[in-house]
């Protein structure tokens, strides 16, 4: 008798699309917590009148994000040309899931290359 398992649904992404997608959020989250710094009232402005302090806070906190949005442009320039680079050559057959260059037998399910050759086109 023949047992069907009701697989979880789980995308199969590779690890470094996971990672890209995981630097994405966090510097979302990074930029969007830097960014609420802004409203508020700054607790010790020193000898300077309210609308100054709040005027030198309000340009620190754009400084401050303008360098986490830079940061995050070029991590993720970074990180999609290491996807890129290190994306799987092809797919398997079986269970789709990418198989690096020179591998011949899959890691999820065993699945040998080596066993299908391809055919040359008879030319007559």
């Amino acid at each position: 008798m023949h047992t069907h398992t009701k697989r979880s649904f789980r995308p199969h992404w590779r690890i470094m699309t996971w990672i890209v997608l995981a630097f994405n959020v966090i510097m979302l989250i990074w930029v969007i917590a830097g960014a609420s710094t802004a409203s508020g009232q700054p607790k010790d402005c020193g000898s300077l009148d309210a609308q100054t302090c709040n005027a030198a806070s309000d340009a620190g906190t754009a400084i401050g994000v303008s360098l986490l949005i830079f940061l995050w442009v070029a991590g993720a320039v970074i990180l999609g040309i290491t996807w890129l680079v290190t994306r799987p050559s092809r797919h398997c057959p079986t269970c789709g899931r990418g198989v690096k260059r020179g591998r011949v037998v899959c890691k999820n399910c065993g699945y040998d290359f080596r066993q299908t050759v391809p055919q040359q086109p008879v030319v007559s």
